[in-house]
């Protein structure tokens, strides 16, 4: 009984050590605009201008979408992202793939040494750290996001609970997909790889439901910027040094309690961290086309077109 209670409240304290990252993130990560700031409101025309026509408008929507739209364009970001890949993203692909071509020629020394030095405190101490890869996990901070929209009334919160589950939901696609073009077999049960085939576990789902959550966390709250203070800058990045460290740790997890070859691990935690990015690269360029207006203005000196940034 005293062991069940000790693993609870371990689980317990990984679970409020994220929660309190990602909840002082949107304390203190700075809100977006609200559409009657001054920022977006549109600027009053001077009282000795005769205006024949009024402005019309396109793009007055907020700048954190997060509606049925935006997921039908984040899903094909998602998928012709490959296609439109430039020098950095072509050097990504081949370090990723150089690095589980690595750990597969390495895979049974690395598993023979995890094996070796494996202990029961080391066993719960990751398996705590694997909370972040169970399947509620990101529902749950999805949750608290769209919940905390009610107190910041900040559509960001609500834009980050449809990234969370965004990530989570294509990140298990990719994961399943992964398992079928590498069909290989759990470490207790054999060694060998098949590919395009149902029902192999060449790609590591926990390690890559722990890593989804990281790039949206990051990017709507943790991100650095030049106005923040020395002691935010601290925090922002311990905290995204904590998150990154529990997607490692779950990945970790997966080869320690050998369920995973380690180039399954890798590729798990790879797959939830490109989609979680991508997903938020989508947003950011439909955020840059919102803060595109588009006018159509008629004075007495003629009718025009006019495009305000």
């Amino acid at each position: 009984m005293t062991a069940r209670l000790n693993r609870l409240t371990r689980r317990a304290t990984a679970i409020g050590l994220v929660l309190t990252c990602s909840a002082l993130g949107v304390l203190t990560a700075e809100p977006g605009p609200s559409p009657a700031s001054p920022a977006t409101a549109p600027q009053e025309k001077p009282a000795g201008e005769n205006t024949a026509a009024s402005q019309v408008s396109v793009g007055l929507e907020d700048l954190h979408p997060h509606g049925f739209r935006q997921i039908g364009l984040d899903a094909k970001y998602l998928l012709t992202r490959p296609l439109q890949l430039d020098r950095d993203g072509k050097i990504k692909v081949a370090l990723t793939v150089g690095t589980a071509g690595t750990l597969f020629l390495l895979r049974n020394r690395i598993r023979g040494e995890a094996q070796e030095d494996r202990s029961g405190s080391r066993d719960r101490f990751l398996q705590d750290a694997r909370t972040m890869g169970k399947g509620a996990f990101a529902p749950s901070l999805s949750l608290i996001a769209y919940g905390a929209s009610f107190l910041t009334r900040d559509d960001r919160e609500k834009e980050t609970a449809v990234l969370l589950l965004e990530s989570m939901a294509f990140t298990g696609a990719g994961v399943g997909l992964g398992q079928f073009v590498l069909s290989s077999q759990r470490p207790d049960t054999g060694k060998e790889v098949r590919f395009f085939h149902w029902g192999g576990h060449g790609v590591s789902g926990d390690a890559g439901l722990a890593a989804s959550v990281v790039p949206v966390l990051r990017h709507q709250y943790l991100a650095v910027h030049p106005e923040d203070g020395t002691m935010l800058r601290i925090w922002k990045r311990t905290a995204t040094g904590i998150l990154y460290a529990g997607a490692a740790l779950t990945a970790y997890q997966r080869i320690n309690n050998d369920k995973h070859w380690a180039p399954d691990a890798f590729l798990g935690m790879v797959t939830g961290l490109t989609v979680g990015e991508t997903l938020c690269d989508s947003h950011d360029l439909a955020r840059q086309e919102k803060k595109t207006h588009l006018s159509l203005e008629a004075s007495p000196s003629g009718v025009g077109l006019r495009v305000r940034l």
